[in-house]
C-alpha cells in the first residue's frame, strides 16, 4: 500500500512542478507555503480517489474552484 501512496505523491509532485503563475495563479500562490502544498496535495488525493481523474487533470479544476 505504501508503494501506491508514494507513486501517487510522486505523480502529484510532477503535476505540481508544471504549475506557474501564468497557467494557474491561484494554485501557484497556494503552493508557495508548506501548508499550502499539503492543502493542494490533499485535494488532489481526494479527487484522484473519488473522481477518478489524474493529478494533471486536477490542477485546472482546483484553479477554477478556488476563490
Amino acid at each position: 500500500m505504501e508503494n501506491v501512496e508514494n507513486q501517487l505523491r510522486t505523480a502529484i509532485f510532477e503535476a505540481l512542478k508544471k504549475v506557474t503563475p501564468e497557467n494557474s495563479p491561484k494554485v501557484w500562490k497556494e503552493l508557495q507555503t508548506k501548508s499550502g502544498y499539503k492543502f493542494i496535495e490533499n485535494k488532489i488525493i481526494y479527487m484522484v480517489i473519488n473522481d477518478h481523474i489524474t493529478p494533471d487533470a486536477c490542477v485546472p479544476q482546483i484553479e477554477v474552484e478556488m476563490l
